[in-house]
């Protein structure tokens, strides 16, 4: 059976789901479907932007908390 880029649907399946709990903000749980997304795939391509979502989305959790900090000391 021939997937499209050589990849399994459940990988895709998985990435737009991740996708879709990045775009809503929910990075905590987007990054670790972005790994889930990863283990199931058998592209290196897909495996390494998965692999880079995961982390944006760990960056982005670190973003918020700083931010979270900056505002706190501003406002005390």
């Amino acid at each position: 059976m021939a997937f499209e880029n050589h990849d399994s649907p459940l990988y895709f399946r998985v990435a737009r789901e991740a996708a879709q709990i990045e775009r809503e903000g929910d990075y905590r749980r987007a990054a670790k479907v972005w790994v889930k997304a990863c283990r199931l795939s058998r592209n290196t391509k897909n495996q390494a932007w998965s692999e880079n979502r995961s982390d944006f989305c760990i960056a982005q959790i670190a973003r918020e908390k700083f931010k979270e900090g900056v505002s706190h000391a501003l406002t005390t």
